[in-house]
């Protein structure tokens, strides 16, 4: 969720997603169980293909977490 920051300096906006939010969407997946360290790994694909376009939502996780079935799959790393 987002959030105006006002009491640092100049005002921004925060929005932080956690390790708990990507549990959240790979534990509503009937199919595949993910390690923490799987989880720490679909973060780093959100923040690597991050786009201020677009932003960071539950469909992004869900594309991160698809990358690691599909890493663990194929056993290859899609290195785009």
């Amino acid at each position: 969720m987002a959030t105006l920051i006002t009491d640092k300096g100049a005002p921004y906006i925060e929005d932080i997603w956690s390790i708990d939010d990507f549990r959240n969407v790979a534990d509503g997946s009937d199919t595949e169980e993910f390690t923490d360290e799987e989880l720490l790994e679909a973060m780093e694909l959100v923040v690597d293909n991050f786009d201020a376009n677009y932003g960071i939502t539950w469909e992004t996780i869900e594309a991160a977490l698809d990358q690691i079935v599909w890493e663990r799959t194929t056993g290859e790393k899609n290195d785009e």
